[in-house]
């Protein structure tokens, strides 16, 4: 079989997977707008969950990205066992950060969430950190889950690591089921932690499988360390643009009346969902592969092979996008309009839905044209747009808000995804080269 055509299969398998694994997920979310709802207490458990887990989850995709560029090098002029022991040293050092950074962050958390949901107060500030510091030990259990990622995906093994939310996803819908009234959003918050252990141990038995044995081994002084120590700074700051944005979509919207986190946080999961589906199912499988062309191709046909990529997502994101602006609400009122989420939730939700997904064409040339450049050992112009977008987002978000509120807040994190996704494509045509094949791109 040729390499297309196996590279065609695997990214087919890896949509299929990633998409049963979203469906999952999202009847998860569906379950906890019917379970939870939108008010005080589902706005302290979203505030906290974006505050830990949203950020950590930043922290892992740019560990992915930082090292499997490292483990690929490791396996083509390496040998297998040096790679494992390499990945040894990776996940000992970064459990010792996450540790350290837990602690501090564990202290400070009243601070810390003073800042981060500056409009809430009393029993719902208080409530919001509690639930904070119950997740914050699912750092150590990022960090393991995406090392093992990293290394699955550099053996190109694709399949395990598409699933490995389901058990967690699994874990919260029995949860929410049969246990939430009793248990409530503290029990929710366990219950994600948990959720996170079983995400790293479900990969172990194919990493065993491979060969790969734990060893308890640190050397900070190994160069491949240092090099994703330099890496992984402006990496993270790349990878969690989104996450970063929702953020800060979170706390503009803490300061309107309750429900209003609830809605905003439906409407990104859902639209994350949808993008994600296509986007991961797609970049996943191709990362790999732009670290090999861009060591074998010269850059003009590294930037043709790279667009014909961004042109298949574009193809495919376009019409999803329009798609969804027409039928938002009454895919939000069929998908979570019961139990405690009312009819004004389902409306604040579905317009939050449409107005994000205005952005997912940027999201997807985002994605691909970040990973070409992370293969060119690039990091400084996709760290530049990244903090555009993050600025563009808070501008927009201060002059939006006053006129639609939701709308208001979604609609500029899509303006500002797609205008820093414009630059971000724009630029390495007048400064690169044209290393992307940006005219034949045009002209499609």
């Amino acid at each position: 079989m040729s390499n297309r055509r196996k590279t065609a299969n695997m990214i087919f398998v890896v949509f299929l997977l990633t998409f049963l694994a979203k469906f999952i997920g999202f009847f998860r979310e569906v379950l906890l707008g019917s379970r939870i709802g939108a008010n005080m207490a589902s706005d302290a458990y979203i505030m906290a969950f974006y505050a830990t887990v949203s950020i950590f989850i930043s922290v892992g995709t740019a560990i992915t990205i930082a090292v499997i560029p490292m483990m690929v090098e490791g396996f083509t002029l390496g040998s297998k066992e040096e790679a494992f022991r390499f990945s040894n040293n990776l996940l000992n050092t970064l459990v010792l950060f996450s540790t350290i950074v837990i602690g501090v962050v564990f202290f400070f958390s009243k601070e810390i969430m003073a800042m981060m949901a500056n409009g809430f107060e009393g029993e719902k500030f208080a409530l919001t950190v509690n639930l904070t510091r119950i997740m914050l030990p699912t750092l150590i259990c990022i960090c393991i889950t995406y090392v093992f990622v990293s290394l699955l995906q550099s053996m190109g093994k694709f399949a395990v690591t598409s699933f490995i939310s389901v058990p967690a996803n699994i874990l919260a819908i029995v949860f929410l089921y049969f246990f939430s009234h009793p248990y409530g959003v503290k029990g929710l918050a366990f219950v994600t932690l948990v959720g996170w252990v079983l995400q790293f141990v479900i990969q172990f038995p194919s990493l065993y499988k491979e060969g790969f044995r734990y060893a308890l081994y640190i050397n900070l002084k190994d160069q491949r360390i240092r090099r994703f120590f330099k890496m992984i700074f402006p990496v993270t700051i790349v990878a969690s643009v989104n996450q970063v944005n929702m953020l800060l979509d979170e706390i503009q919207a803490s300061a309107l009346h309750h429900g209003k986190v609830s809605s905003l946080y439906y409407g990104g999961i859902l639209y994350l969902a949808v993008a994600g589906i296509t986007v991961y199912g797609i970049s996943a499988v191709m990362f790999p592969k732009f670290a090999e062309k861009a060591i074998q191709m010269e850059r003009r046909q590294y930037g043709i092979f790279v667009t014909s990529i961004m042109k298949l997502m574009i193809f495919i994101l376009l019409p999803m996008t329009i798609g969804i602006g027409l039928l938002s609400r009454p895919v939000i009122s069929l998908v979570f309009e019961r139990g405690a989420f009312h009819q004004s939730a389902a409306a604040a939700t579905a317009t939050a839905l449409a107005s994000y997904s205005l952005g997912m064409v940027g999201y997807a040339i985002q994605d691909v044209v970040n990973k070409a450049f992370y293969a060119l050992q690039d990091i400084k112009i996709p760290m530049k747009f990244s903090i555009l977008a993050v600025f563009l987002n808070l501008l927009l978000n201060v002059a939006l808000v006053r006129y639609n509120e939701v709308a208001g807040i979604a609609f500029a994190t899509a303006g500002a995804t797609t205008l820093s996704a414009v630059g971000l494509y724009w630029y390495p045509l007048k400064e690169k080269w044209a290393i992307l094949g940006g005219e034949g791109f045009l002209r499609t």
